[in-house]
């Protein structure tokens, strides 16, 4: 899907969309043309993909934002989701100056979602989850279960959690289930 130049370029441009905004309050301008004159028309980052930007200190989750599909370029996704990930999560304040420099980026680069009627083939480290049901829906990456070390049964009760239903939702037959498989890169982790 994206070549190691492309996931490379992808990390440096989430990096200064962050830096662009934290010095302007504006948003960092990319054109598709820079895109092209780099890695010509058939990039996948000219491609609608939607995609998660996740920003962890010393590998705790500092802010993670992002979208499931997209009608946008997926360089403008990483660039839009890396500072809404740093300036605009919810669960966080805005990313200061210190914790900027001292933090990791990570791109989830997003497949199609496809409705998993058995929840045996979930398969944990290769599918991500999203959970619907009426208004609520949660979302967890591929990469969540691994990190915390859970098993299938533990990652869908915590993605039902995520959605705000309760973690015997698993059972509700009025709950719908998507996997989706995601690329995934990040920067080093400092030791």
């Amino acid at each position: 899907m994206l070549s190691a130049q492309e996931k490379k370029y992808s990390l440096a441009l989430a990096r200064r969309a962050l830096q662009f905004f934290q010095e302007n309050k504006a948003p960092l301008s990319i054109t598709e043309q820079e895109i092209v004159e780099i890695f010509g028309d058939t990039s996948a980052l000219l491609n609608s993909l939607g995609c998660f930007v996740s920003l962890h200190l010393e590998r705790n989750l500092r802010g993670c934002i992002g979208t499931i599909r997209s009608d946008e370029a997926l360089f403008v996704n990483i660039a839009k989701n890396a500072v809404l990930a740093g300036f605009h999560d919810p669960r966080f304040n805005p990313i200061s100056k210190t914790e900027f420099a001292n933090s990791t980026l990570e791109i989830s680069v997003m497949g199609p979602l496809e409705l998993c009627q058995d929840l045996t083939q979930i398969v944990v480290g290769k599918h991500g989850l999203v959970v619907k049901k009426d208004f609520y829906q949660g979302l967890l990456l591929p990469q969540v279960p691994v990190e915390w070390k859970w098993n299938r049964e533990t990652f869908l009760k915590q993605t039902c959690l995520k959605a705000g239903l309760p973690s015997d939702a698993v059972r509700d037959p009025k709950v719908e289930f998507y996997t989706f498989e995601a690329v995934v890169f990040c920067e080093s982790f400092s030791e």
